[in-house]
């Protein structure tokens, strides 16, 4: 029998964690073959997720957070403890709290990476349950929407991190996610270190479930908040963090664009009208 961890993290949202893991144990029940461990980060919740959680899913693994660790932070946490278990995992599954997952969707994702020898990321495609159109999954670099799926697994290069398989194979490559990352990039990160392997990043073949898109404006470059306001957002894990931003140019393209792009977003948070001018030009 295949042997298969479930890696989550949250922080608060507890009706978004109990639809999520609604839909989880639809996904495993649909897998008679395998079996599933689903370990779970509270990242210090304040709406009883732990106490709601385990009293609604017992086979769920709680962990405690220690209230600043955020998504990548947070589930490396929960990988840590996979990591320590005595069973000998085929595989693991990111999965986040605010993706809804279809029934066929794990044992899609697990025949898929069969295909590619388990020996692949898999990155599954999500798409907006009011529009219908692809939200989440990936995209090639320079790419400014992410890709549709069409029936094949796509190599794809910038990969998000809703659900995503990584093959025992690849986690013997290279480990698992990096807390260089506090709460984004992380997992744009880990696709482009697989890539530096020779690993392929794919996006599944068809879509593993509804995800609304998030993209917003940021606190930091919202010109309605005060100076002092946008630059103390712009230095937490859920700003837009230029010194993230700056290993992660710096590592997988170059010191110059690092240097731009530092510059660059700090320019944006004086001057936040100067951002659409950039980006439409």
């Amino acid at each position: 029998m295949k042997q298969f961890a479930v890696l989550l993290t949250v922080f608060n949202r507890i009706d978004f964690t109990k639809k999520c893991l609604s839909q989880l144990e639809e996904a495993i029940a649909l897998c008679p073959d395998c079996e599933f461990d689903i370990i779970l980060t509270d990242d210090h919740s304040t709406d009883n997720t732990k106490e709601v959680i385990g009293k609604l899913f017992p086979s769920v693994k709680i962990l405690d957070g220690t209230g600043d660790l955020f998504w990548c932070r947070g589930m490396i946490n929960s990988w840590k403890y996979a990591e320590k278990s005595e069973k000998k995992y085929d595989g693991y599954f990111w999965l986040n709290n605010d993706s809804y997952i279809f029934p066929n969707s794990l044992i899609s994702l697990i025949n898929q990476s069969e295909e590619k020898n388990n020996k692949a990321v898999i990155s599954g495609a999500f798409k907006s349950a009011a529009t219908n159109r692809t939200t989440y999954g990936g995209r090639l670099k320079g790419q400014t929407v992410n890709l549709d799926p069409d029936g094949t697994l796509q190599k794809i290069e910038w990969m998000n991190g809703n659900l995503v398989f990584v093959p025992e194979y690849v986690y013997e490559k290279i480990g698992m996610l990096d807390s260089t990352f506090w709460h984004a990039i992380g997992d744009y990160d880990y696709g482009l270190r697989a890539i530096k392997q020779n690993l392929e990043v794919v996006l599944s073949k068809d879509y593993v479930g509804e995800c609304e898109d998030h993209e917003k404006i940021e606190a930091c470059y919202d010109k309605k908040n005060s100076l002092r306001k946008r630059f103390k957002n712009l230095y937490t894990p859920l700003g837009d963090d230029p010194f993230m931003r700056f290993s992660f140019l710096k590592r997988h393209y170059s010191l110059g664009k690092a240097i731009k792009s530092f510059t660059i977003t700090h320019l944006f948070v004086l001057f936040p009208d100067l951002m659409k001018f950039y980006n439409n030009k």
